[in-house]
């Protein structure tokens, strides 16, 4: 007997009655979708940047926030042994007083090679002759938006204080898929961004270093902190062990509400599939009469529930892949990206977590097969008679 066919068969005629299940299911599958997909590929697209980090960044912190750094001591943590190289960053945001945004400014040595490495890896055919000839920046595709709703199509105006308007061109835009890091910057030469965001000469956002050993970072560190015992030494493991705490905690929230949602749901799943109505119960008496067993009944009212589940699982993960990865700006992104600064233009590389997903079809199709196998047993060994009648 080829329980399955008759169960399609049958969830067909009963179309009305179980298309609300289907979809309930499929709303679920599709919302613990799209956090997992959200969630895997921001983690995964963040492990690839921070995998271009440096090894270890000096900061200096005054009452928990960022202040600027001291660039003199870049000569003396040049002598560290182990010590491959070292540099300054800047980088801060410029208040756009007449869109109520900021713009993060981004200043960058081009006369370095690993960072010119990285501004041709952000827009291609990069011409850095051409770039240094003018007063030039490059700007992700959300500032570009935001520029030329104030007229700004070509350049923009950085007030810089004690100084007259600082006039810089736009040289050209990011490709969108690295939006989701820089996705309200700028980048331009160092020099230009210090004056911006009112840095001196000697003054730097953070210290980075380069270690070819990572067997050295530790003792590094140490002496990082005889050198300079006030600022905040961060490694690249810390990083990555701060920005997967941070995803963590977010989808352990949601994992929470979800399986409570999903267990209301269940429940009156279950308390409808045990109150079967004349219809169902004729129907099932009838192939008692015909010779059906007991066994037989339980087999038909699971197979049901196993095309229900499937079929939903499969339509929720499909459309919740659709909607995160070729929807711009989707409601996923902005809860774990936060509150919008600058308009979100953001692609996200597609990332299939399959650890995850193996996780979400045990705690959502076990227990609706779990809630299905009582209601079938009940329903199958009511007197065929009675039920026929």
């Amino acid at each position: 007997m080829n329980f399955f066919k008759f169960a399609s068969l049958t969830l067909v005629r009963n179309l009305s009655k179980n298309i609300i299940v289907f979809i309930f299911f499929t709303l679920f599958i599709f919302i613990a979708s799209s956090f997992i997909f959200t969630a895997s590929s921001l983690q995964n697209s963040l492990d690839a940047e921070l995998e271009t980090q440096p090894d270890i960044i000096v900061q200096y912190k005054k009452a928990s926030r960022n202040h600027p750094i001291d660039t003199s001591i870049i000569d003396e943590i040049s002598d560290i042994p182990g010590v491959e190289k070292v540099y300054e960053r800047i980088f801060g945001y410029y208040f756009f007083d007449t869109a109520n945004k900021h713009i993060n400014v981004i200043g960058i040595d081009f006369l370095d090679d690993e960072q010119e490495k990285q501004i041709k890896h952000l827009y291609k055919n990069f011409d850095l002759k051409s770039f240094l000839q003018e007063d030039n920046m490059l700007v992700s595709s959300s500032v570009k938006k935001l520029l030329e709703q104030y007229y700004y199509e070509k350049f923009f105006n950085f007030i810089v204080e004690d100084e007259e308007p600082k006039k810089v061109n736009i040289y050209g835009v990011f490709d969108k898929k690295i939006n989701l890091f820089l996705n309200d910057s700028v980048i331009m030469e160092m020099a230009m961004a210090k004056d911006i965001l009112g840095y001196e000469e000697n003054e730097a956002s953070e210290i980075a270093i380069i270690v070819p050993n990572k067997l050295e970072i530790d003792n590094i560190v140490q002496k990082l902190l005889v050198i300079t015992p006030t600022s905040k030494i961060i490694t690249k493991n810390n990083m990555y062990k701060y920005s997967h705490e941070l995803y963590d905690y977010k989808g352990g929230i949601f994992l929470s509400l979800f399986i409570t949602s999903f267990l209301g749901f269940l429940v009156i799943f279950y308390s409808q599939a045990s109150s079967i109505n004349g219809a169902g119960k004729k129907q099932i008496g009838i192939l008692r009469a015909i010779g059906w067993s007991i066994n037989d009944i339980i087999k038909w009212k699971m197979s049901e529930a196993v095309i229900v589940s499937f079929v939903s699982f499969l339509s929720g993960v499909l459309l919740s892949y659709v909607y995160i990865f070729l929807f711009k700006n989707n409601i996923f992104v902005s809860i774990f990206l936060g509150s919008e600064n600058v308009y979100k233009d953001i692609i996200l590389e597609p990332f299939f977590d399959i650890n995850s997903f193996v996780i979400l079809f045990f705690i959502t199709i076990i227990p609706y097969l779990a809630s299905t196998l009582h209601p079938a047993w009940k329903s199958s060994i009511a007197d065929p008679t009675e039920a026929i009648k």
